[in-house]
């Protein structure tokens, strides 16, 4: 669509925070008829934002005469679609869209689109990270940017935009069409608002609805759901797997995109087996754009991922260290630990939720020494001595850190991956991963 296309149009802009006011920004800038709604109270900012805006804005409550001669509603993706507003609009049968759907609308760029229920954050800046090698603008939008449709409407028409979507963003979509599209897995998430697994893979699978035989879908060869769900894509569909042969793959701990030898899986900086599997997709989904080998493997070997998500800090005398504070549960801490191939010093534990630990076992053969902190550090102490590995324990992320020093030597790994939530001792997984990467610095001196 036109900007101009957009003039007089009635659209009820529902929700503010970051993506609905970017949303009614560019709407009123294109001459829409413009009502923001939000069911709570918008932050002063916001409200002062609107007010110089001079829409017509109902804050505390979604009234049903809100409805009234729309055209269009652009929703925040968490506002569930059961509301009676959205229900009702439904049956008067008007769109519904999220922000990224009105960004699509309002550019001529490419887009990039990474999906899945866990590394997408990583892969998503790999990816931009990679593009930035290349000569054509290229932009990161939603969640770990800016809102698509601020990034969208100021974009040349040569331009990449990179964007990590959501579930929840992805049920907006209607004509977006991504050139190259990554669906990374799928896991159980989000089915308070979803209802049920199959609702929320076919959620994710929105994604490539729109996409035709000159586009590229990146699967996950060893998700039966994803692989299940991608045979109705019209896309050119190519599939990686750190297990089984693939169009991308390690042979011989070589990482290799169709026919091309990239660089020794040791070298990334990423660890991880799950960022194994993100380098994968996302070197397949930027193949096309010609990105010079030297600067791609130079990306590889500096890029040490996102904070928090087995991010790469360092190495201290002699220890390559890993903060990977964001692992809350047993699936994202069997991630990180099987992805390591030299001996790890793992500090795990934190609030205490029950869970049963034996599922990490499997994962553990290259566990050298356990450190366990916080509530449920003892339980991660007696799992290793179960398995005839040695164990510590202490109170506090200093202790730890140091324990893992003195304990370890050169070429191990010390590794952060709590496989529980932080709320014993933190406020937040950041706080945590920042605490963690302090006491390593103060206790190992300058990286190398």
């Amino acid at each position: 669509m036109k900007k101009s296309d957009w003039v007089n149009k009635k659209v009820l802009v529902l929700g503010t925070a970051k993506s609905g006011i970017a949303a009614a920004k560019y709407l009123v800038e294109a001459g829409a008829d413009v009502t923001v709604n939000d069911g709570g109270t918008p932050s002063g900012t916001d409200q002062d934002t609107l007010l110089k805006l001079g829409v017509k804005t109902t804050f505390g409550e979604h009234p049903l005469t809100l409805l009234e001669g729309v055209e269009l509603i652009v929703k925040n993706p968490g506002i569930p679609y059961q509301i009676p507003l959205l229900q009702e609009a439904l049956v008067r049968q008007i769109p519904i869209w999220t922000e990224v759907e009105l960004g699509y609308h309002a550019t001529n760029a490419q887009w990039v689109a990474i999906t899945g229920s866990n590394g997408k954050t990583t892969t998503t800046t790999l990816v931009h990270e990679l593009l930035k090698q290349q000569t054509r603008p290229v932009h990161l939008a939603g969640n770990i940017g800016f809102p698509a449709i601020e990034i969208a409407k100021e974009a040349e028409d040569d331009a990449i935009i990179v964007i990590e979507l959501s579930s929840f963003q992805l049920m907006g979509m209607h004509a977006f069409k991504p050139m190259s599209a990554a669906f990374l897995n799928l896991s159980a998430a989000h089915l308070d608002y979803h209802g049920d697994l199959e609702s929320y893979a076919e959620a994710k699978a929105r994604i490539f609805r729109n996409m035709d035989a000159n586009d590229r879908l990146v699967v996950n060869a060893d998700d039966d759901v994803v692989m299940r769900l991608s045979d109705q894509a019209k896309a050119e569909r190519l599939r990686f797997s750190r297990k089984s042969p693939a169009y991308a793959r390690v042979e011989q701990d070589m990482i290799i995109i169709g026919e091309t030898p990239i660089l020794p899986a040791a070298e990334l900086a990423l660890g991880g087996g799950h960022n194994l599997e993100n380098v994968l997709a996302a070197l397949t989904l930027v193949e096309p754009f010609n990105i010079p080998l030297q600067a791609v493997q130079d990306v590889l070997r500096t890029f040490g991922g996102v904070a928090h998500r087995t991010e790469y800090i360092g190495e201290f005398k002699g220890r390559k260290v890993y903060n990977d504070s964001k692992a809350t549960n047993n699936v994202a801490t069997e991630a990180a630990l099987s992805g390591f191939k030299d001996p790890i010093i793992w500090l795990c534990g934190g609030l205490e939720r029950g869970a049963d630990l034996t599922p990490l076992v499997e994962s553990m053969t290259q566990v050298k020494h356990v450190v366990g902190l916080g509530e449920t550090g003892p339980r991660f102490a007696e799992l290793a001595r179960q398995e005839k590995i040695d164990a510590t324990v202490v109170s506090d992320m200093a202790q730890a850190v140091q324990a893992a020093f003195d304990v370890s030597q050169a070429g191990d790994i010390i590794l952060l991956s709590p496989a529980s939530a932080s709320w014993d001792q933190y406020k937040t997984y950041e706080e945590r991963g920042e605490h963690f990467v302090r006491a390593v610095e103060s206790i190992g001196g300058d990286a190398k």
